[in-house]
């Protein structure tokens, strides 16, 4: 009976915590959800793909990563979920983004299961609330992002490798090893976990190398399409990724100090450490001690996620979707033919949020590469960096040009029309 009442408060606490991350997850969500950058980029190409009916054996390109004009590719599967949620929700960018935030409270809560059944309900639960609640993982979260899969997939590959007894156990870790590769290569950094099993399993006199071969088989299995376009393009990945490690430097991305989320790949292997050295002194008279710092932290880490840190937008300020939306409506009403569209307002000065929302409502934009050559430039910046004195390419190609109008967007965000002379 006691048992089955501990079960039950374990059970109450988690669905009250799991209630307070859901709100502190989506809080405010329309206005702080990110989209510029990496997620109209990342839609663009899964539509690209579902129009075409062709699936794609490449995901997005590594731009990050480019080294003299070379840059190489992800795996599909990104694309793939993506082309399914936009067919299935109509490209409702919002509920999109809504799923990749809800990976992280999956990923989150698979873990509490796993430490639960491992470790106990406290320290299940302890570990749980800290993920759920650490404030840099919310805003982050807030947007369509690959990385999102790594905490999910890493968890379920370090599960297998740790309750591995099968051929099974090892062969599904090297399926979700392999679909984290797909998504994001920081999960070439599960390698040394990985090789810290097989040095236990020599230890424990029971390694096979059947068995860790079957573990290869299901990493090869969840980057075939992936190899199959190596195989088809001449290793082309390989030999980009070759090139860059000899001719690239530490500002073409490759410093692990200047890519934060490098870490993320080690999150889970982190909170099964730490639930694992907290089961280890349960019986130490610190332990209590260390519960209650870590209870306090985590009340603290939850007053953060409604404060400065966690309500923080990704964006530059104040152009939220509905700015975007708004701007776009401006451009369709204007009716223009032929035109670019461009942003100040950010390191994407191609604009290709607002290129998105064009598309969605079937109005042509002329490619990236055409501003030169465009009779029109729509350009949203800010009182900072009015058009008549802007260096960019975007605006300086369309020189000498008048501007038609300008429309105040609010938030000092203005939308130009540019018009060339």
């Amino acid at each position: 009976m006691k048992s089955i009442l501990k079960h039950k408060v374990v059970l109450i606490v988690f669905f009250l915590i799991t209630v307070l991350s859901l709100a502190a997850h989506f809080w405010n969500y329309k206005t702080l959800v990110n989209f510029h950058l990496d997620p109209p980029a990342h839609l663009m190409g899964a539509r690209d793909m579902a129009d075409s009916g062709k699936i794609s054996l490449i995901g997005p390109n590594i731009t990050s990563k480019e080294v003299m004009g070379r840059e190489f590719f992800l795996g599909p599967f990104y694309y793939y979920v993506l082309a399914i949620l936009g067919v299935l929700t109509h490209w409702n960018v919002l509920i999109i983004s809504g799923f990749f935030t809800s990976l992280w409270l999956a990923a989150f809560i698979l873990l509490f299961s796993w430490l639960y059944k491992k470790f106990g309900g406290l320290i299940a639960i302890l570990v749980y609330t800290l993920l759920s609640f650490f404030p840099l993982f919310i805003p982050i979260s807030r947007q369509i992002w690959n990385p999102h899969f790594i905490p999910l997939f890493g968890i379920l590959f370090l599960l297998f490798l740790v309750e591995r007894k099968k051929n099974i156990h090892y062969f599904l870790a090297g399926f979700f090893w392999g679909l984290g590769l797909n998504v994001h290569y920081a999960t070439i950094l599960w390698a040394p976990i990985a090789a810290f099993f097989v040095i236990d399993d020599i230890r424990l006199k029971r390694f096979h190398l059947r068995s860790w071969l079957i573990l290869i088989l299901g990493v090869t299995l969840a980057e075939f399409p992936l190899i199959l376009f190596e195989l088809r393009h001449n290793f082309y990945n390989l030999n980009t990724i070759i090139f860059q490690v000899r001719y690239g430097s530490l500002s073409s991305g490759y410093g692990f100090g200047f890519w934060w989320y490098y870490a993320i790949p080690l999150l889970p292997a982190a909170a099964f450490l730490a639930a694992f050295l907290l089961d280890k002194i349960r019986k130490s008279r610190f332990f209590n001690i260390i519960v209650a710092l870590l209870a306090i932290l985590s009340v603290y880490f939850f007053i953060g996620d409604f404060g400065l840190q966690g309500q923080r937008v990704i964006y530059p300020s104040g152009w939220t979707i509905s700015r975007q939306k708004e701007a776009a409506q401006f451009i369709i009403q204007d009716k223009e033919k032929d035109f670019e569209v461009a942003e100040t307002i950010n390191s994407d000065t191609r604009a290709l949020d607002m290129r998105w929302w064009l598309r969605m409502a079937n109005v042509r934009v002329m490619d990236v590469t055409q501003y030169d050559k465009a009779p029109v430039l729509y350009l949203v910046t800010s009182s900072k960096r009015p058009p008549e004195t802007e260096t960019v390419w975007e605006v300086s190609s369309l020189r000498p040009f008048k501007i038609e109008f300008k429309k105040d967007l609010g938030a000092n965000l203005f939308l130009y029309k540019l018009k060339r002379i």
